[in-house]
């Protein structure tokens, strides 16, 4: 089934929206960069009795490229991962000594090169669902093992918590909404944090290996789950991306690579993507699409 185009009109009004709050957010940053703080300082200094995360009976693998800057967010999140979880850390400057028994490896690559190495470093536990993060992210509500959790009754194969506005974020699609548990969408940002099931997991591991940043993923994505899987944003639970997008590369390649990738999954554009085919709303026990 192919999605509906976006009307231009549309489109236009979501990046008029989108332009808007950015420089909104941009002019209270000040205060959103406090608000981030003392949430880092409460999960960093948070009681181990008072997490909700301590364990789950679901194997799940996390992986990780991280920069030594960032040491600090890491060891946050890592508290509201499972204990028993499988983590699988790359450094992409050095070993923080801090992390030095879960960190498999360091070097410089692109994003998903470095996943490769962290993806074949050791066998897989059946069964297990992988989780793919960036190094300056971390729940603001929920956390973890609720996202699976709300994933397993939606029936969603792949997913990632919405984004709080106390954050950066680059779409207004991934921004969480206050009256939903979760939606089943047609797009599936490829960061800062997603968590793929293990049937969809074999369809998408090991990523395409190539020298960019793997722009224009979300189509191929779309691909592999069309008539076989769901796939969606998890709006019960929220993570803060730290940083604001940098861009220290050349954007014109990627573009060009995007637009392929695009073109070869038989899209017009990735704001078509960006659409939903059901809402799960909070007085709702069970999303209306059902879990199938």
């Amino acid at each position: 089934m192919n999605i509906q185009r976006r009307s231009w009109p549309r489109i236009l009004l979501s990046e008029i929206a989108r332009k808007i709050l950015i420089i909104v957010s941009t002019f209270l940053e000040p205060l959103r960069s406090r608000m981030r703080e003392n949430l880092l300082r409460r999960v960093a200094f948070g009681s181990e009795e008072t997490s909700s995360a301590l364990y789950s009976d679901t194997p799940v693998v996390l992986l990780m490229v991280y920069r030594r800057e960032n040491v600090r967010l890491v060891k946050a999140l890592l508290r509201q991962v499972p204990s028993n979880a499988d983590i699988r850390l790359w450094a992409l400057d050095e070993i923080a000594p801090e992390l030095a028994s879960q960190t498999v490896g360091f070097g410089h690559g692109t994003r998903f090169s470095n996943l490769n190495k962290l993806h074949f470093a050791k066998p897989t536990a059946e069964g297990s669902w992988v989780v793919l993060v960036d190094d300056d992210v971390l729940f603001v509500r929920g956390n973890l093992s609720r996202t699976i959790s709300v994933m397993k009754r939606a029936g969603l194969s792949l997913a990632q918590p919405s984004q709080s506005i106390i954050g950066w974020w680059t779409s207004l699609f991934n921004v969480g909404r206050p009256l939903l548990t979760a939606r089943d969408t047609n797009y599936v940002e490829q960061g800062p944090l997603l968590v793929v099931d293990p049937s969809f997991a074999e369809l998408i591991l090991p990523f395409p290996d190539e020298d960019d940043m793997g722009w224009g993923i979300e189509a191929q994505w779309y691909r592999a789950k069309e008539g076989r899987f769901r796939i969606g944003v998890i709006d019960d639970c929220r993570i803060v991306h730290w940083t604001k997008t940098a861009t220290p590369y050349a954007v014109g390649p990627e573009l060009i690579s995007m637009r392929e990738r695009v073109s070869r999954a038989g899209l017009d554009s990735i704001w078509q993507l960006q659409s939903t085919n059901g809402y799960w709303w909070k007085w709702q026990q069970s999303p209306s699409w059902g879990n199938a």
